[in-house]
């Protein structure tokens, strides 16, 4: 029904953002890293799904298509809603989760508030031949776990206080210039000192 919004940000927390267009504020579900990249903004445009149940009509926006195009991926997997969804983009990156699951690598995924083992298979089971065509190559162990490191970098940066743009910014040019398969408290040792 809505493809985007498009207006004034009226009022945002981390999980909500009302924008306001032709006199009418629109309450819309967001994902950490939208908010994040639309905080000190007056206005913008965040690409919408439309959910409705029962007697709810719910709204969740995005800052990319990409982002969209995975939450809906995510809502085609069985016993995954749009709150799972939306804590998993808020957790990690389109490409982060997309080598997740191309890689068979559920730990990962259930480092991920709310999913378990069983759903992180079940994600991984549903969705791993829909992204691996879209990734260029397969993803060898050795880059799952400089992965994984410079995943539990980032989070680690974050839980100090940086937002999510500052602390990806960091670990990713700390990372550049060392082995990150060191261990994730050298890299954020590293990411700290260009911060």
């Amino acid at each position: 029904m809505f493809d985007y919004i498009h207006g004034n940000i009226a009022h945002i927390t981390p999980t909500t953002a009302t924008i306001e267009t032709g006199g009418i504020g629109y309450k819309i579900h967001i994902p950490l890293s939208t908010f994040e990249r639309i905080l000190n903004k007056e206005s913008t445009k965040l690409y919408t799904k439309l959910s409705i149940r029962d007697d709810e009509l719910k709204i969740y926006g995005f800052f990319s298509l990409e982002e969209r195009d995975l939450f809906n991926l995510l809502l085609s997997v069985n016993g995954v809603g749009p709150n799972i969804a939306l804590t998993i983009l808020s957790s990690s990156s389109v490409s982060q989760f997309e080598k997740y699951v191309a890689a068979n690598d559920s730990k990962s995924l259930q480092h991920i508030k709310g999913i378990g083992k069983k759903t992180a298979e079940r994600i991984i089971l549903e969705l791993k031949e829909k992204i691996k065509s879209t990734l260029p190559d397969a993803v060898s162990s050795t880059e799952i776990k400089k992965m994984a490191i410079i995943s539990d970098a980032i989070m680690a940066m974050i839980s100090l206080g940086y937002t999510r743009p500052e602390a990806e910014k960091a670990v990713n040019s700390a990372s550049k210039n060392l082995d990150v398969s060191n261990g994730v408290e050298v890299l954020i040792k590293e990411a700290l000192s260009r911060v």
